[in-house]
């Protein structure tokens, strides 16, 4: 390595500094840390900003506390010896303060944990027939640091589908639904793979990997980025100095143009910055771009470019490139309660805001706005959340097909389809940190777009010509963008519901606890019921799992 190279990285490692726990907690395994993260957050125990970048360092979560002290002795335990003091300690298949691991290692410079896992699964799902759902995991996990600074995880897990069409009961679980392999071959496996590296010091992070990300304040899912949508491989660095603090991903996400057919290359890029002038309040702004069909951009790469402009310096960008701004805003008005909001402009034409005519067509919005309460006591803590979510027309999607905010067909933030809004009402109690019951209850609007009789978008001839447009592509699915702007006499104005509008109710339930140590009880159920639109139907399913290990 050259002078000039050493000193590069000098530079950035002395700009991170050093910190005591470079791990980041794994939150497609327990939801611990993300239930301490936001209780402690309404409680005034940490600031609202310190909980917007998922996943969370093990550094905020370890940290000792005045309230809700159990979940953290608890996540001390889970993580163990990632945030133990003891200078050695080797071990395999021994309790740690009655948990049981693979193997756990600490000395001077290096930190293993390694950890199986495995589960049964039963239940009934009934959608026009009743189908038993019969499935089983097992899997393996080593997270780690080394000399302090470093971090990994590594979580490699392979499913098999006992009883049940795919198609179907692949509905109750989004890790069988986005799992490319149990729908080929022997339609009888899945699997998922979690990998990423870390360098972390006292002013942030460097991560790069494939895991969940987050952004936002919800407690149920961000405009932009949420945990709950595909894991994809990116880099990410997350950096905090006083009250300011600047996230950024570069990512390759997986898309797909109008037949279905995988695309090449899809990448997406965003920038975070977050301004916390108090504990209480907290006010981010974020810019963001897709582009496919090349390799990867340079100018997207930068860090410190504005995505908007990069996009227009050249026709190429201008044309297929989908770029995105989003504003957020949180605040805590009394400990236990937390109001937040957001607003995503997905394209702006400032001449025309007030148009409602097909020349206002450009613009095209969504939004956010909340409420959260913690309700009960410390020891029997509770959670109230009240959220509306409106998706305006064609948000999301592009006229270049493949670049809309997706992957694998799901959208990256919210969890609805462009041209609907959602009433949610959810409701969490814990009992102990690995006891929680979780109910919810969503009411979806949706203006889905006309079909023909073959189930494909309604086209029409634009008159004294041969072309066919899609007139039917009224802006509800983010998978279709183009038919926004349609050719006159054809022209007409995006309006909100525009189209076969479907009502849906959903209610889903959650149980989750470990009775044994190491030994896991997870319950779910859904009930869906649509009305209208292209699809009415009715259905629900639940199941009992059994998992032992992680």
């Amino acid at each position: 390595m050259s002078s000039s190279r050493l000193v590069l990285v000098a530079a950035v490692l002395v700009a991170f500094g050093s910190a005591a726990y470079g791990q980041n907690a794994d939150m497609t395994a327990e939801p611990t840390s993300g239930d301490l993260l936001l209780l402690q957050a309404l409680r005034g125990e940490r600031s609202v900003g310190s909980t917007s970048v998922l996943p969370p360092r093990l550094s905020d979560l370890l940290r000792p506390a005045t309230v809700l002290d159990t979940f953290r002795r608890y996540l001390v335990v889970y993580y163990a010896p990632l945030g133990d003091t003891v200078q050695s300690r080797w071990s395999m298949f021994s309790p740690r303060d009655g948990r049981f691991a693979v193997a756990t290692m600490r000395d001077s410079i290096a930190t293993l944990r390694v950890d199986a896992s495995g589960y049964v699964r039963g239940g009934t799902l009934h959608w026009n027939a009743n189908d038993p759902i019969g499935a089983g995991r097992l899997s393996v996990r080593a997270i780690g640091q080394i000399a302090r600074n470093w971090s990994f995880v590594l979580d490699l897990a392979n499913g098999v589908l006992f009883r049940g069409e795919p198609e179907r009961i692949a509905v109750s679980d989004p890790e069988m639904w986005r799992a490319a392999r149990l729908f080929t071959d022997q339609r009888s496996f899945y699997d998922r793979a979690i990998g990423a590296v870390q360098y972390e010091g006292s002013l942030g992070r460097i991560r790069i990997g494939r895991d969940a990300v987050g952004w936002g304040y919800s407690p149920l899912g961000g405009l932009l980025l949420s945990v709950a949508e595909p894991l994809f491989d990116h880099l990410l660095a997350d950096v905090q100095y006083a009250g300011v603090r600047f996230s950024y991903v570069h990512g390759a996400v997986i898309g797909s143009d109008s037949a279905g057919n995988d695309v090449p290359t899809k990448f997406i890029a965003a920038h975070r910055l977050q301004f916390d002038p108090s504990d209480r309040l907290s006010i981010a702004v974020s810019d963001a771009v897709v582009y496919s069909g090349r390799g990867l951009d340079v100018g997207y790469l930068n860090p410190l470019g504005f995505y908007v402009s990069s996009g227009l310096a050249s026709s190429e960008r201008n044309e297929r490139d989908n770029s995105l701004l989003a504003l957020e805003a949180a605040w805590r008005p009394l400990d236990g309660t937390l109001v937040y909001g957001s607003l995503l402009a997905d394209d702006i034409s400032f001449g025309t805001l007030s148009d409602t005519s097909w020349r206002g067509n450009n613009n095209k919005y969504a939004w956010q706005l909340g409420l959260a309460q913690s309700v009960g006591t410390l020891a029997l803590p509770a959670l109230v959340v009240g959220e509306y979510v409106r998706i305006n027309p064609f948000v999301y999607s592009h006229r270049t097909i493949v670049n809309a905010w997706t992957s694998q067909g799901e959208i990256l933030g919210a969890l609805q389809q462009p041209n609907s809004d959602r009433w949610t009402l959810a409701a969490t109690v814990w009992l102990a940190p690995r006891l929680r019951f979780n109910l919810r209850a969503d009411y979806i609007r949706w203006g889905e777009n006309w079909l023909d009789s073959t189930g494909r978008i309604a086209t029409a001839v634009v008159p004294g010509t041969t072309i066919a447009v899609p007139v039917g592509n009224v802006g509800g699915d983010a998978s279709r963008g183009d038919g926004d702007v349609l050719p006159e006499p054809l022209a007409v104005g995006n309006r909100f519901l525009r189209g076969n509008v479907s009502h849906t109710r959903r209610v889903q339930a959650q149980v989750s606890l470990e009775p044994l140590v190491n030994v896991f009880v997870d319950i779910r159920a859904e009930y869906v019921h649509r009305t209208g639109g292209n699809a009415p139907m009715e259905r629900w399913w639940w199941w009992v799992q059994l998992r032992v290990g992680y």
